[in-house]
This record gives C-alpha cells, structure tokens and sequence, in this order.
C-alpha cells in the first residue's frame, strides 16, 4: 500500500523565559504543517510551576485562525479553560472559569490572529504582518484570551488589535544555534513599548523576544525539524540553525 505523507514540516523546541534574576519559566512546543494548513501546541510553566498554561491552535492555508484552545493552572487550581471557534464572521468562544463559571460568546468580524500567551504564537501574528513595506507598522485585528502580561486571567474572548512592524533580516544566535531572522516590533497597547521578536523561516519559527516591559528576554533553547516522510515518526529530526 502507498503511504500518504501527512505532514509537510515539523518543528519542535523548547523556550526558556529569561529574566535579570534567571530563569523564570519554560516552553515547549511543536508544530506540524500541512498543505491546508498548520497546528501549534505549546506547553508552558513560570514561577517554578505555580502557572502552566496548555494552548493549541490551528490556522487554514491562509494562515489564519480556524479553531483553538487554552487551559491554566494557578497554585494547582484550574484558572480557566476556553476553545474558540472562528467562522468567516464571527469568534466563538466557550469558557469554563473560577471567577464567571461557563460562558458562551460570540464577538462579531473576521480576525487574522489568535493570542493565547504561548510565545510560539507570536509566529502566527508575524506570518499575518508579512515581509512587505519594512518599517511600516500594520494593525491586525485579533482576539486574545487575557490582556494581563501572563496571560492568566479572564480566559475569554478579549478583542484586540496589535501593532506589528516588520524591520527587517538579520543574524541572531541563541542556545539553539545561529540563525537567519526575520525581526518584527509587537506593540499590544498604544501606551506599552513595543517588544522585539525574532523568527525564523517560512513557518516564523520563534528563536528569540525582548521586552523591557516584562524584563524578559526569552529564547530558543532547543529545536528540532523534519520535512517530508521523515515527519511520518519524526525520523531523522536533528537540532539544526541556518
């Protein structure tokens, strides 16, 4: 019997949140792309495990958001947990959480990015700004689950547009390796400074972001990837920078 290749390019690695004071949480990730489309799954813990957060969306051959999910755990207690649903217009989102119990909204308008708080996702939102006009600020309209810094409260529907400018290439070096990056400003708020983020490759790969609000500079500390039938089992993945 022939064998379908499912998966185009995986991706998987780990994140470590850094701060002056060290290490201040993980992330892991992967990412599985398919000719009509792609999904992202993240896992993170902060403050030596007193919040983990579950994430996992899917975006269309358009790149946008089709569908995702989000659950976190403060101090052992479930926070909240919320899916959301995208149609061409309209968000969907079903919520169960400490503080509103369940809930059911429907925010009216098509949007072009998901925020659930993994930094992996911040690929999806540089894949929606594009390398087009450099310099040039563009405002996508998304939807996030929590406007906090941590993304540990409310776990709805939020509506927000953030200000993404593309600046330009260049070379980065992390724990991963040294890579070739596409470098974006992500401004969340007009009265926050914007912060700086680094990708890589045609999936915007996440290898590094900086940011003097939070005083974080997170980075890529592992990665992994394979293309075509190796992706089957994952064969043949090797840590690699380009």
């Amino acid at each position: 019997m022939e064998s379908a290749v499912t998966y185009l390019r995986r991706h998987a690695g780990r994140i470590v949140y850094h701060h002056a004071d060290g290490p201040q949480g993980i992330e892991d990730f992967g990412i599985d792309v398919r000719a009509d489309g792609r999904t992202v799954r993240a896992y993170c813990e902060m403050g030596d495990g007193a919040l983990t957060r579950d994430a996992s969306w899917s975006l269309d051959a358009d790149l946008r958001p089709v569908e995702g999910q989000v659950r976190v755990v403060q101090h052992g207690k479930l926070t909240g947990s919320s899916w959301y649903y995208f149609t061409p217009d309209a968000t969907h989102c079903e919520s169960l959480t400490a503080n509103l119990g369940r809930t059911s909204q429907t925010l009216p308008g098509r949007v072009d990015y998901l925020g659930l708080h993994p930094l992996v996702g911040d690929g999806a939102i540089a894949l929606a700004r594009g390398i087009d006009e450099p310099g040039a600020e563009r405002m996508i309209p998304s939807v996030t689950c929590s406007y906090d810094i941590n993304g540990e409260s409310s776990l709805v529907a939020l509506p927000i547009t953030i200000g993404v400018t593309y600046v330009g290439k260049e070379e980065v070096t992390v724990p991963a390796g040294t890579f070739t990056a596409d470098v974006y400003e992500l401004r969340w708020q007009p009265h926050w400074p914007p912060a700086r983020l680094w990708v890589h490759g045609e999936d915007a790969v996440f290898l590094r972001l900086t940011w003097e609000f939070s005083g974080l500079d997170s980075q890529l500390e592992r990665y992994a990837t394979a293309t075509g039938e190796d992706t089957a089992w994952f064969a043949g993945a090797s840590t690699s920078s380009t």
